[in-house]
């Protein structure tokens, strides 16, 4: 499998460089408009640029979320009738 490729003996972030979560998410904070939770430090921490590129997104459309993979995917079909719930009503789901 691995042929010519180096083999990573141990674990195979031990070679990355400490990261402080602390001081991410208050760049986080600074970089983005949206509350900031400690899932999207996660997400920073693995995938910088979809993260941001994610952020931006909604920031631009809103929350996505709120649609199904379909209608988020592909878009509605014409015509098609469908249901979109908003940021007050998920809040009030119990």
């Amino acid at each position: 499998v691995l042929k010519d490729l180096p083999r990573i003996e141990g674990r195979p972030g031990a070679s990355l460089s400490p990261l402080d979560f602390d001081e991410l998410e208050r760049e986080l904070r600074a970089r983005h408009v949206d509350e900031i939770t400690p899932e999207d430090v996660m997400s920073a921490a693995m995938y910088p640029k979809v993260f941001d590129d994610f952020k931006d997104f909604t920031a631009q459309f809103g929350p996505v979320e709120c649609l199904n993979t379909r209608l988020f995917l592909e878009g509605p079909k014409i015509a098609e009738v469908f249901q979109v719930r908003d940021q007050q009503q998920r809040s009030q789901q119990p």
